[in-house]
């Protein structure tokens, strides 16, 4: 009798650990959100070892001389490094967008670039690095 009841709690303790692994080490999401250097709007999500850049708007200076705004979005997560240190560069049809920085505790410091073209053979346009800094919410 106290075999088995030994043996129970046992497994029931196996059972508790295995359901409880996954979980220990899942970190929460974080949004950060702030501003650029140009006054504009930019969102980060921070989760675990990863940072997706949410969306951002920026002026671009174009080849012809006119402004073009853009609002750009849908980026694909990136690794932050040791020291939260992170850069990548990510490519869509008609733009290219740099970004790099630290990602610390309560704030996303960084810089991002953007190239991009209206349509297929229109004028090539370009920002500088833009510095962004973001605010956990």
């Amino acid at each position: 009798m106290r075999f088995r009841l030994v043996v129970g709690a046992i497994m029931v303790c196996a059972l508790v650990a295995v359901e409880a692994v996954p979980f220990a080490g899942a970190a929460p999401k974080r949004v950060y959100k702030g501003k650029t250097a140009q006054k504009r709007a930019v969102a980060l999500t921070v989760h675990g070892r990863t940072l997706q850049l949410r969306h951002f708007k920026a002026t671009l200076n174009c080849k012809d001389g006119s402004l073009l705004i853009v609002d750009e979005s849908g980026f694909v997560p990136t690794p932050v490094r040791g020291k939260g240190k992170f850069h990548d560069v990510q490519v869509g049809s008609t733009d290219e967008v740099l970004f790099k920085g630290k990602a610390t505790g309560k704030v996303v410091r960084g810089k991002i670039r953007v190239k991009d073209r209206l349509k297929k053979g229109g004028p090539r346009c370009v920002s500088h690095w833009i510095k962004f800094r973001a605010k956990r919410r």
